[in-house]
């Protein structure tokens, strides 16, 4: 019975990452699928060597190699990711963190109220998340470089979340189309939707920007036993 040697694995490794797989989790991932395929191989055809079986199982990823393997765990990360700030999102709903939601909305509400031309409102909510959003992810970079040089590992969740889900793009949409249609809110119910709708955005901004950076650690730990290791 065929078993690969400690260099041997680590040979794979190598083999992943010289094929354009970044990061440690996939290519964990890859390596577990390539280890137990080539034992197979190994074990019904003993005259080959190791580099013959590890190029007949890489064949069989087809003319793309890894890259479906790659976009597949993205996908299923991407799902995690949501997943993970949707759990933390849930908790607002309760004490003490309801106290802050209720205040923001209160704010944002009253200001609908008060002030007459709507699109400054638009302006200030859009424009104050956006650049608090680039100045924060500026300092999540200095975090993952920091954090690279430390392990010489990347992990898949671990950018998600240092990238902050890429969600500043998406907030400047959400503030400009309202800026540039003009929209005035002139009743009270479309009022507390709209601002319902920034108070939940902005929570989630914080939950992507502040909360789950501050987490990254506890979150791989608990994601990857592995990670203990690194």
């Amino acid at each position: 019975m065929v078993k690969l040697s400690k260099e041997q694995i680590q040979q794979l490794y190598t083999f992943t990452r010289q094929h354009f797989v970044e990061h440690f989790d996939v290519q964990t991932e890859l390596v577990d699928h390539l280890a137990n395929d080539i034992e197979q191989i190994l074990n019904g055809k003993p005259s080959i060597s190791f580099e013959e079986a590890k190029m007949i199982s890489f064949k069989k990823f087809g003319v793309f190699g890894f890259m479906e393997v790659v976009e597949a765990s993205a996908k299923a990360l991407n799902k995690k990711y949501w997943k993970l700030v949707f759990g933390i999102f849930k908790n607002y709903f309760k004490l003490p963190q309801l106290l802050a939601v209720i205040l923001i909305f209160s704010a944002i509400y009253t200001s609908f109220l008060f002030v007459p031309d709507h699109r400054w409102i638009y302006m200030i909510l859009g424009f104050g998340i956006v650049a608090f959003l680039l100045v924060r992810l500026i300092q999540l970079q200095k975090i993952k470089k920091q954090r690279f040089k430390k392990t010489n590992k990347k992990w898949l969740l671990e950018e998600y979340i240092l990238n902050a889900g890429n969600i500043g793009a998406f907030g400047y949409l959400i503030f400009y189309i309202p800026i540039n249609l003009k929209i005035q809110l002139d009743t009270v119910s479309l009022i507390v939707i709209v601002s319902l709708f920034f108070t939940f955005y902005i929570m989630l901004t914080y939950i992507i920007a502040f909360v789950l950076p501050l987490k990254v650690e506890e979150i791989l730990i608990k994601q990857y036993p592995e990670y203990k290791l690194v």
